[in-house]
C-alpha cells in the first residue's frame, strides 16, 4: 500500500502464508518456495477521495469488503512501493518473487500476472466495474471476518501488460507435500487430524465466501513448521460458485469422476472430493486411484492400520456419485474429527528427514494421463 505516513505505520497483525505459485498440471513442488519470511500488512491508512474514485467503488463504506485492498491501482507506482527480489515460483498463471515493502521493510511475496485477451473479469459488490478475476476472488475472501487458512492478498496494482498481487509470505513454510514426505515416519492419525481440520476450513471458507478453488491438494497448502498452522495458497484456477455447475474445460489438479463421466461438476462435491484425495494421500502414503478404470469403478482399498472412523470419512468424501458425497459440513462433523480436541494448529513435531519418492503422492490421476496410458 502507498504510505501516508510511513513515520507512524498501522500494521495488520496476522501473519498468513504466501502463494506457492505451481502450475497445476506439473504438481511437482517448486522446492525453492519452501521458506520465507514472516510478514505483516503494510499500514493501511485512510485514502483520500482521489483514490477512491480512480478504483471506481460504488460505495466506499462498504463493510463487505476490506477498503485497504479495494484500493488499488494506487498512483504511486508499483516500484517506489516494493522491491523485488529472487524467484520462488512459476507456474501457467504467473511468477511469485520474493519482495520487500521499502517502507517498513517486511517481506511480502510478489505475483506478477501478464495481461491475455482471454483473461477474465468478475463483477463483486463494492466495485463499478469488473475486476481481474483472481483479483475480485482474493477480494471476496478478504470479506469479514478473515480465515486464518487462507492466504491473503494485502494489495494489487495494474499496469499496462500485467497484474501485481502482493501477497502475505511467512518464515518459515513449506509446502504440505514436501511437509508430509519429510515427516512421513511422524504422521499419525491425531497429527494428519490437526493438518486437514485446518485445510478442511480453508476450503470451507472458500465455499462461504462463493470462491470455488477448484485446486485443492497437498501443495498447494503451505504449512508453517514452527507453529504448523496450515493455509491455503493459489486462486490462479479459481472461479466464483456457480449454482449451476461447469462444463468441460476443467482447470485444476483433481478431477472427480463426474467430470470425466458427464463432463460436467459442481464446486461443493468436486471440493470434497479433493479434500478425500488429500486425506487418504496423507495416512496411506499412495494415492487411492492407480487408474481411471480404479476410480470409475470405486475400488478404494485401505491398510488394516487406518481406523474404521477415518475409512468411512474418506469413503463418504471419494463416494463415486456426487450427490452421496459428505458435504464440508458433515466433515466437520463427523466423528473422526470430533475424536480430539482441535485447536486449529498441530502440535510441535520433530523435524525428520527422509527420502521416500515423491511421485506417488503428488501426482493425481488426470484426463491427460489416461490418454497417454491409451
Amino acid at each position: 500500500m502507498a504510505l501516508q505516513d510511513p513515520v507512524d505505520p498501522q500494521p495488520d497483525q496476522s501473519v498468513l502464508e504466501s502463494m506457492a505459485l505451481q502450475d497445476p498440471v506439473d504438481p511437482q513442488p517448486n522446492q525453492s518456495v519452501l521458506e520465507s519470511m514472516a510478514l505483516q500488512a503494510p499500514a493501511d491508512p485512510q485514502p483520500d477521495q482521489s483514490v477512491l474514485e480512480s478504483m471506481a467503488l460504488q460505495n466506499p463504506v462498504d463493510p463487505q469488503l476490506d477498503q485497504s485492498v479495494l484500493e488499488s491501482s494506487f498512483p504511486v507506482p508499483f516500484d517506489e512501493i516494493y522491491e523485488v527480489g529472487e524467484e520462488i515460483g512459476e507456474g501457467g498463471f504467473g511468477t511469485v518473487y520474493e519482495g520487500i515493502s521499502k517502507f517498513l521493510r517486511e517481506q511480502v511475496a510478489i505475483k506478477f500476472i501478464p495481461k491475455y485477451e482471454t483473461d477474465q473479469y468478475i463483477q463483486i459488490p463494492g466495485c463499478s466495474k469488473p475486476l481481474f478475476a483472481e483479483v475480485a476472488l482474493n477480494l471476496l475472501l478478504k470479506r469479514p471476518p478473515l480465515s486464518p487458512y487462507i492466504v491473503h492478498m494485502l494489495e494489487w496494482f495494474e499496469e499496462d501488460d500485467r497484474y501485481i498481487l502482493i501477497l502475505e509470505y511467512p518464515q518459515p513454510c513449506k509446502d504440505l507435500l514436501k511437509f508430509m514426505v519429510n515427516n512421513m515416519q511422524l504422521l499419525d492419525e491425531s497429527q494428519t487430524r490437526s493438518l486437514m481440520y485446518q485445510a478442511v476450513l480453508g476450503a470451507k471458507h472458500c465455499l462461504d465466501r462463493g470462491v470455488f478453488h477448484r485446486d485443492i491438494k497437498l501443495n498447494n497448502f503451505l504449512i508453517n513448521t514452527k507453529t504448523n498452522q496450515v493455509k491455503l495458497i493459489d486462486f490462479g484456477c479459481s472461479d466464483l460458485v456457480k449454482s449451476s455447475g461447469y462444463l468441460d474445460g476443467f482447470t485444476g489438479g483433481v478431477c472427480p469422476p463426474e467430470y470425466y463421466r458427464d463432463s460436467k461438476y459442481e464446486a461443493g462435491p468436486t471440493t470434497v472430493w479433493s479434500l478425500g484425495i488429500m486425506m487418504y494421500t496423507m495416512v496411506c502414503r499412495c494415492q487411492p486411484f492407480n487408474s481411471l478404470e480404479d476410480m470409475m469403478h470405486g475400488s478404494l482399498s485401505f491398510n488394516a492400520r487406518i481406523s474404521s472412523e477415518l475409512q468411512d470419512l474418506i469413503s463418504r468424501c471419494l463416494a463415486y456419485h456426487p450427490t452421496e458425497r459428505a458435504t464440508i459440513e458433515e466433515i466437520l462433523k463427523h466423528t473422526w474429527f470430533q475424536q480430539g480436541h482441535m485447536s486449529g494448529v498441530a502440535q510441535d513435531q520433530q523435524m525428520l528427514q527422509i527420502g521416500p519418492s515423491e511421485e506417488k503422492l503428488h501426482k493425481p490421476f488426470s484426463r491427460e494421463s489416461s490418454e497417454q496410458q491409451a
